[in-house]
């Protein structure tokens, strides 16, 4: 038993010294932004604004939210087969959201660009008619409720969790359902505007939830409570989310295709783009067909299945977060003086690679330290 116990804690330890080097691959990234500026280390332009950190954003409060809810399902709801470290689930479902605002914060420049200040003073204008307001207004408030969520869980305050988990819950589906809104209520841009564009924001979320909770016990083998009804549990919900993204992938490609429309002229475009190659090997091979088959091999029951499968799935939520992001913007505007459409360019620098690694980064630190010094244990 004590020697289980060294074991432990010499692994622990050798994850939180991996976080930190983990984090520390962003400070090349940030020294770029530090002396040359923003403008000089994105690869973002006019044509095309939002970047490789925008797309990690997305993808990193999407995490949130799924596993926010994977966390919900048992301490609210107890799905008992669901509870997979609930303590846990949440401070990483917090350590994520940490994670995509330090992302946001750097595609805004960092604290030596005025955007931020911009930012913080369109804000306090209260503009209620914007996207942008709505979502930044929700946020600021599931932030500290996810917070006090974990914070509850380790009190073991089982009335007070309860609330707080109803209340994260809704406001998390609600904020991120907003974050896609930002890009849906656009029409210049015909990919982003439509209603399966929120839809298959959401059930990325939950894809990227159900893997990190069963990659959590495939880490972290300490946990024995339901472990199996558990896995059992997970992959099927994770077998049929990715159902459904097959479903919304066919069904979006086959009725775009018909006619000459906007939308069907723009994915054509895009498809004759190097986002191709990304949207049918990333997204649908590795992405869909890919777990799918893993989790049939194993049965819904085997760990190692189950942990590749959702590793797979989420590399292929990220790479559809970053398809229909940065595919929506390469576009350009049809117009009296652009009669035809035409694509935009975009690359990512090393800049940004290394600031989205560095949001990774910090989230596992955040988790790591939480794990090591807070009393993150389970009732039995």
């Amino acid at each position: 038993m004590q020697r289980c116990a060294v074991l432990d804690k010499i692994r622990n330890n050798n994850y939180l010294l991996i976080s930190f080097f983990v984090f520390a691959i962003g400070l090349y990234g940030i020294i770029q932004v530090f002396f040359h500026g923003q403008e000089h280390s994105y690869g973002v332009s006019r044509e095309v604004p939002f970047g490789l950190l925008l797309v990690g954003y997305a993808f990193f409060v999407g995490i949130s939210v799924g596993l926010s809810v994977i966390a919900t399902l048992s301490h609210v709801f107890k799905f008992e087969a669901y509870h997979v470290r609930s303590r846990h689930i949440a401070l990483l479902s917090f350590a994520s959201l940490i994670g995509a605002f330090f992302l946001i914060f750097w595609e805004l420049g960092g604290p030596f660009d005025l955007q931020i200040l911009r930012f913080v003073k369109y804000y306090l204008n209260f503009e209620i008619t914007s996207p942008i307001w709505w979502m930044s207004t929700f946020y600021l408030f599931e932030t500290p409720l996810l917070a006090l969520e974990v914070y509850l869980l380790i009190r073991g305050d089982k009335k007070s969790t309860f609330y707080a988990g109803i209340v994260g819950f809704v406001l998390g589906i609600v904020a991120y359902s907003t974050l896609s809104m930002v890009f849906a209520v656009n029409a210049a841009k015909p990919i982003w505007h439509s209603s399966q564009f929120t839809i298959s924001f959401l059930v990325g979320a939950l894809i990227c939830g159900g893997g990190v909770a069963i990659l959590l016990m495939f880490l972290r083998k300490d946990n024995e409570r339901n472990r199996e009804e558990s896995i059992y549990a997970i992959s099927k919900m994770l077998f049929f989310l990715l159902i459904v993204s097959a479903f919304i992938h066919t069904w979006t490609e086959i009725i775009s295709s018909y006619g000459d429309g906007l939308l069907a002229q723009s994915l054509i475009a895009v498809m004759k783009s190097p986002l191709a190659f990304n949207h049918y090997f990333f997204e649908l091979f590795i992405g869909i067909v890919v777990p799918f088959v893993l989790l049939l091999i194993g049965k819904f029951r085997s760990l190692s299945y189950a942990a590749m499968a959702s590793l797979f799935a989420i590399i292929g939520v990220f790479f559809s977060r970053y398809d229909t992001i940065i595919g929506g913007q390469l576009i350009k505007v049809e117009s009296t003086f652009l009669p035809k459409l035409e694509l935009s360019l975009y690359q990512p620098t090393l800049a940004e690679i290394t600031i989205l690694i560095s949001g990774a980064g910090l989230a596992m630190i955040i988790y790591e330290l939480g794990h090591k010094y807070l009393p993150m244990h389970e009732e039995k």
